[in-house]
């Protein structure tokens, strides 16, 4: 799938706009603050994942503006669609002209984005990895999003029961339940981000291996067994801190390289090379999963990253064949063939080849 074209009106700090895209890499170049992450998460929005991690959508309506915002993209590839974006207080979807919900857009044209944040992969906190694999989940498994949302509603009374010193037994089974289920889709994610790997090995700066670490767990094969024994091995601890210490909500993809942590042994290149390895590796499993060419929404990805490490990750994009929009404050890159756009106080433009 790739996104042809966007129609874009009173979204952030970016000018009224018509862009018609290339099928293959744009990169969106310019200072900070000019409008390339606005345009990356106009498409985030325009994929089924709402607003940047941190902001409703009714955060993005320009200041001042009336009307709100609206969105549009015309989707083109293994089928045609038109996705609508209309944004007041909440986002009101619309696909082929009928109603929709966030869901029907992520199926419709499946798209990953990666932010900075998301470049903490190999060295950041373990709730980095979690979403990660989350967001991956939710592309390769339909009812993860929900049965998520699910489980974390149970964790949530589950705390509330622990801080109030009540006995939170009854919650065991559902927590299992829906814990044993994210964990049967989290170790199969791991398992293709494992295989993908060596797809795009050349990223790396050296071999790494992934393990699903349980949060809380690990004593036993079978994941209810499992559940249920770590529950009764952490139980006192439970009651003394008034936290759930058991389920995903404290999983962690363990990273390791020649049996160290990768973010241990690699530098600050190289992690972020490993990062990128990551990404494209997850990109493949989507691909895999629905037969169609994934869209990536990359920002700064030439941070961190020397002459060479820039030069593999465009030949990596390049050789992908998905559609991918990279944004970069770097004023010279490596020679690529795609479209080059800069962004200046928020007007978009197409920079046509010398």
């Amino acid at each position: 799938m790739r996104i042809a074209q966007t129609r874009i009106r009173n979204f952030r700090n970016l000018e009224s706009a018509l862009c018609e895209w290339h099928p293959g890499l744009n990169v969106l170049t310019g200072p900070n603050g000019a409008g390339k992450t606005n345009v990356l998460e106009a498409l985030h929005v325009l994929t089924g994942w709402g607003a940047f991690s941190g902001s409703k959508c009714a955060d993005t309506v320009r200041w001042k503006s009336e009307g709100g915002a609206s969105l549009a993209a015309q989707v083109e590839g293994e089928h045609s669609a038109v996705v609508e974006a209309a944004i007041v207080a909440r986002a009101s979807l619309r696909l082929d002209g009928r109603a929709c919900r966030w869901g029907d857009l992520r199926s419709c044209v499946q798209s990953l984005a990666f932010l900075p944040a998301d470049m903490a992969l190999i060295e950041g906190s373990p709730a980095v990895r979690r979403r990660f694999l989350d967001v991956l989940c939710a592309l390769v498994f339909p009812l993860y999003a929900w049965k998520l949302s699910e489980y974390r509603r149970i964790a949530r009374h589950r705390r509330y029961l622990l801080g109030r010193g009540h006995a939170p037994r009854f919650t065991d089974e559902t927590m299992a339940g829906l814990a044993v289920w994210i964990w049967e889709c989290r170790l199969e994610v791991a398992t293709l981000l494992q295989k993908y790997l060596e797809k795009w090995s050349a990223l790396l700066p050296r071999k790494i291996a992934l393990e699903l670490k349980r949060g809380g767990a690990g004593n036993a094969d079978d994941l209810n067994e499992d559940f249920h024994r770590s529950l009764d091995l952490l139980a006192e601890r439970e009651r003394l801190s008034g936290v759930p210490l058991v389920g995903p909500h404290r999983d962690d993809l363990i990273l390791s390289c020649e049996e160290r942590l990768a973010g241990e042994t690699f530098s600050r290149g190289q992690r972020r090379r490993a990062a990128l390895a990551l990404i494209m590796a997850s990109a493949s499993a989507v691909e895999n999963r629905y037969r169609a060419a994934p869209v990536l929404l990359l920002d700064e990805v030439t941070s961190e990253l020397d002459a060479e490490g820039r030069g593999i990750l465009m030949n990596s994009l390049r050789e992908s064949g998905w559609q991918v929009f990279a944004a970069t404050a770097e004023s010279s890159l490596p020679d690529f063939d795609g479209a080059l756009w800069k962004l200046e106080n928020g007007k978009i433009e197409r920079v046509e080849p010398k």
